[in-house]
């Protein structure tokens, strides 16, 4: 496990109430995502609610009987019994969303711009526009991510998921005299295609009843652990279909050929609590009967798989298709083969990396597409970019970089 990144940004009030309201950028006709909760001492309780949906409740609570490890609880809230899952989901806890992320950028804003009290606003809340810029958001979504990111892969994975949301954001924040914040709105904003600020999400924040003493959360005692839930599942690579098998996963590079290095992970629908990994390119889980989110990852693609309903009596089967390509570099210089850093990106996307490689020449297997290319010299006495080399799916593309050309 490796040790968290600057856990001081993490840090809450010791106890408050909020209230936030989600809609998609630019949908004025989409229902809001209303989200009610409590939080105390590390510990959270929450109800949401999408539109006229029935809303879905969620706990976040040290269990005694695992050593005082925090446990996710969900439920629906027409039901009665609790389903625990291991760990806390990234998004309720460190999301670039959530109540607590909000209130931690606060203290760490790049520029403020301070107005002073409304004279009818009986709590004489100074209204305070905050701007974060990428590196400042990349420092508090690395800190979230170094929590529940057990190893180096799964951090990377994670940042990367992140990597869009990097750009600079703008968040008005109303503070009362005594420096709590009161309220809080923004429009939050994704990198476009092309790297440009698109706008996300429209949000907003509310909080009271800071410190207050009657405000405690606590594990449910009536709730069924996911593990008990769930049958141990296994992968048949190629072989016949269990008969016990409720969701099968093939992934291709290309048709008729299955992926190398694939694998394939499940969540409950809508959450990033784990249920199952396995890496194979034809997988068989064993699920009980409900809805789930998959994710198909080949190489460096991903691609997922939402909402997907398992009922016990049928076999739901997912063929996810890549249409890979070969691309070949070769880097010479001299005449000869330097040692390099050849970075791959898709095309006028800077912030997302497609590969990385050191070995000279080199052969990537990639989804079909266009992408660019950097190689550098390790001490950076020579350098080299390539902008759209296009990928086919299903044939080699071969790029020679010459170090000595005139660029």
């Amino acid at each position: 496990m490796l040790p968290p990144i600057e856990p001081e940004l993490l840090t809450l009030p010791a106890a408050f109430r909020y209230e936030m309201t989600l809609r998609p950028a630019g949908a004025a006709t989409e229902p809001y995502t209303v989200v009610m909760g409590q939080y105390s001492d590390g510990r959270w309780s929450q109800s949401t609610r999408q539109g006229e949906d029935t809303p879905e409740e969620l706990i976040v609570a040290a269990s005694a009987a695992a050593g005082g490890a925090l446990h996710s609880y969900t439920r629906a809230a027409t039901d009665v019994v609790w389903t625990r899952w291991p760990g806390v989901g990234f998004d309720a806890a460190y999301g670039l969303t959530s109540p607590f992320a909000v209130l931690r950028l606060y203290p760490l804003a790049d520029a403020q711009a301070r107005s002073e009290p409304d004279p009818s606003d009986p709590a004489q809340a100074a209204q305070v526009q905050a701007v974060f810029a990428p590196a400042t958001l990349a420092r508090l979504m690395k800190a979230g991510a170094s929590v529940v990111a057990p190893n180096v892969e799964s951090r990377a994975a994670l940042e990367a998921q992140l990597a869009p949301l990097m750009v600079a954001q703008t968040v008005n924040y109303w503070v009362a005299e005594n420096g709590q914040i009161e309220r809080a709105a923004a429009t939050l904003l994704t990198a476009g295609e092309g790297g440009e600020p698109t706008p996300w999400v429209e949000a907003t924040w509310r909080f009271w009843d800071y410190g207050a003493p009657g405000l405690s959360v606590s594990a449910p005692e009536d709730f069924a652990d996911v593990a008990e839930l769930e049958v141990a599942s296994t992968a048949q690579n190629g072989a016949a279909l269990d008969a016990a098998t409720t969701l099968r996963v093939r992934v291709f590079s290309n048709p008729g050929e299955l992926a190398g290095n694939a694998r394939v992970t499940v969540y409950p629908a809508g959450a990033r609590q784990m249920i199952d990994q396995l890496s194979a390119a034809d997988v068989q889980f064993v699920l009980p009967d409900g809805k789930y989110d998959v994710l198909v990852q080949a190489e460096q693609a991903e691609e997922w798989l939402k909402d997907v309903e398992v009922i016990s009596t049928t076999v739901v089967s997912q063929d996810v298709l890549f249409d890979f390509g070969t691309l070949e570099i070769s880097v010479v210089q001299d005449g000869a083969a330097p040692p390099v850093d050849i970075v791959i990106y898709p095309a006028g996307q800077r912030q997302t990396m497609a590969d990385w490689r050191t070995e000279n020449p080199t052969r990537v297997l990639l989804p079909a597409g266009v992408y660019d290319i950097e190689v550098a010299l390790p001490d950076y006495t020579g350098s080299r970019a390539v902008s759209d080399v296009v990928v086919t799916a299903g044939s080699v593309t071969q790029q020679v970089i010459d170090l000595d050309a005139e660029p």
